[in-house]
């Protein structure tokens, strides 16, 4: 069938159009066979020959010229239909905006969307309010404007000494009086910083003081010397800065209007005259770095039988007065600063935390007498901890354990003995910062399932397993298989349920951070997860969260 050909510009057919009929035409095929053999030899033309090539040169440079031309003018007409395509895009695109549905997406999801997004920012004691927000909408920033859980973290300076003189505080104002605006009237997380050994501005005093009814978290933080990932605890090679004495007289008027108060911060400081203004706050709950000095000191009095979550770096003996004065606990975070050998508690001293059901530890922290029977998690993040410690701690406690987690942990046999004494985990999280080939290899075979009552942690649901070094093979292969039979277990069997989920996490050694993992371990995982199992590596951000809440 012979091709029909259009015109470039409109479709039509080319009837019309001869020139362009013609030039489309297959070339003139040589005149004779002399030209012909001309083309494929050197042999000189005849003169004959000569004015036969000429005018073929001739025939072929007009229509060259003809077929430039043309193409001249369609360049010009494409070039106006890019143009008028360009348009007909933005056009298009700006109607479709109209369309979308995110501007039907209703102000309260948008409102937190913008909330998750600005959470990280405004936590913490340094956290700041999103007065910085672009590539949104006129109407977006109006939301933002208007929804106050975005505008309820403060960080408010309590100090007026050099350099913080009164011109500073001044500056200070408009943006607390701003905020407080936005804040509307819910709850609000106050944040003092800047202590010194004077109270702070009574300009700022005068702001701040009559939303007390309002103050969901009250924070005092003395700045640290060296950066500390925020969220975790100091470890016990870190040196610990001695506490800046203060005077917190400037809160006795709030006595009795902390209604709204759950959670209240001391860390860096320590209150040089007794303050009982907490004490009758009646939904505090939550308490982090609060110290009990010695009875002959002043202090914070706290109400602990009603506190639910506690989280301190002190000495073994405050540790012990402060968990007996709080049988209430739920979760609790202990770091022992420093042990006094020539401290021995009482032997019939018992700790009964019978509504604890989550507990973090360092090394030091395993000495403490405790007996929770309902602790249901157990954190350790000091990785001088000595595993048969870990058995010691749980059958004093009388707990039946169901989730283990181990930053730092060293991969020895006496972990298999561990794990196989803990029969009901069905969680656990193991991080390590390597270990020999035939520990690990021991390790993964022994986690390995084959429906048997020999098998260990028969219940183990969720794994996961971070590491800083792993560059045995056949400790990997060993992961491999362990991984394969907890996937592949009998659903049906009670005693040897089915892995849920199996995480890694890929951790740089020197700066406890994200790092991609290696070749040869993400082909382990990509070969698992072909065959249908839920293992992944985590990413760069959960990760950093992971990090981040270690000793939460």
């Amino acid at each position: 069938m012979a091709a029909i050909l259009v015109c470039c510009n409109c479709g039509a057919a080319l009837n019309t159009s001869p020139s362009l009929v013609s030039l489309l035409k297959p070339l003139p095929s040589s005149p004779s066979p002399d030209i012909t053999r001309l083309l494929k030899t050197n042999d000189a033309p005849l003169d004959a020959e000569i004015s036969v090539v000429r005018q073929i040169i001739s025939d072929d440079e007009d229509r060259l010229d003809a077929l430039d031309a043309r193409i001249l003018h369609l360049q010009t007409v494409l070039a106006q239909l890019v143009k008028r395509r360009t348009q007909t895009s933005k056009h298009l695109r700006k109607h479709r905006s109209i369309a979308s549905p995110i501007r039907r997406m209703p102000q309260e999801l948008i409102c937190e969307i913008l909330d998750l997004s600005t959470a990280r920012d405004r936590a913490g004691h340094e956290g700041k309010p999103p007065w910085r927000m672009g590539w949104i909408s006129r109407s977006w920033r109006q939301y933002a404007l208007g929804y106050p859980p975005l505008w309820s973290s403060f960080t408010v300076p309590a100090s007026q000494a050099y350099p913080w003189g009164e011109d500073w505080i001044t500056s200070q104002l408009p943006r607390l009086e701003s905020q407080l605006l936005r804040s509307g009237t819910g709850p609000l997380n106050i944040h003092w910083s800047r202590f010194d050994r004077k109270e702070p501005s009574s300009r700022i005093l005068d702001l701040m003081l009559p939303h007390s009814n309002r103050w969901r978290t009250v924070s005092f933080h003395k700045p640290p010397r060296a950066a500390v990932r925020p969220g975790r605890l100091i470890s016990m090679s870190f040196p610990i800065r001695r506490p800046t004495n203060v005077e917190l007289d400037w809160l006795q008027p709030l006595r009795g209007k902390l209604d709204a108060l759950r959670r209240l911060e001391m860390v860096g400081l320590r209150c040089t005259t007794f303050l009982d203004v907490f004490a009758t706050a009646p939904n505090l709950c939550k308490v982090v770095g609060i110290s009990l000095p010695p009875a002959d000191e002043a202090s914070i009095e706290v109400p602990w039988k009603q506190i639910k979550y506690y989280r301190g770096t002190y000495s073994f003996a405050q540790q012990v007065d402060i968990l007996q004065a709080a049988p209430n606990l739920l979760s609790c975070t202990l770091d022992i600063t420093d042990y006094d050998y020539t401290f021995v508690p009482p032997t019939d001293t018992t700790i009964t935390l019978r509504q604890l059901r989550r507990l973090c530890l360092d090394q030091l922290g395993f000495h403490l007498p405790i007996v929770a029977p309902n602790l249901e998690e157990l954190r350790c993040v000091d990785g001088q901890l000595k595993i048969p410690q870990i058995l010691s701690f749980v059958h004093r406690a009388s707990c039946t354990l169901r989730r283990l987690v181990l930053w730092q942990c060293h991969i020895h046999p006496d972990l298999i003995s561990a794990l196989r004494d803990l029969p009901s985990l069905t969680y656990l999280f193991l991080e390590n910062e390597g270990h020999l080939e035939e520990h690990g290899v021991a390790l993964f075979a022994a986690l390995t399932v084959s429906g048997t009552a020999a098998d260990i942690c028969p219940h183990l649901a969720t794994m996961l397993y971070g590491y800083t070094r792993w560059d045995s093979s056949a400790s990997q292969d060993s992961f491999v298989c362990m991984a394969r039979s907890r996937f592949l277990a009998n659903p049906s069997d009670p005693l040897n349920p089915r892995f849920a989920s199996l995480r890694l996490l890929s951790i740089d050694a020197y700066e406890s951070e994200y790092v991609p993992p290696k070749a040869d371990v993400e082909a382990r995982v990509r070969m698992l997860q072909d065959e249908g199992f839920d293992v992944t590596f985590l990413g760069e951000g959960e990760t950093t969260e992971y990090l981040d809440s270690k000793e939460d």
